[in-house]
């Protein structure tokens, strides 16, 4: 069941991802720096996120 809740996570974190960097599309086009730097940190701490989650699954630490 740990490694089932996992990849639920990777799920949920790859949508919120992909919402994020919409999110850099917009801003880009709108000419607002200050949300491109937001939505483009909130990239490097879902992608930081990511990489943890499946280092946890690789160690079977997943869900502890």
């Amino acid at each position: 069941m740990k490694k089932h809740n996992g990849f639920i996570t990777i799920v949920f974190t790859l949508l919120s991802a992909r919402t994020a960097l919409r999110r850099i599309s917009e801003a880009r086009e709108d000419g607002d720096p200050w949300e491109v730097l937001d939505a483009a940190l909130n990239v490097a701490v879902l992608v930081t996120g990511l990489i943890v989650i499946v280092r946890r699954l690789r160690r079977g630490e997943a869900g502890d």
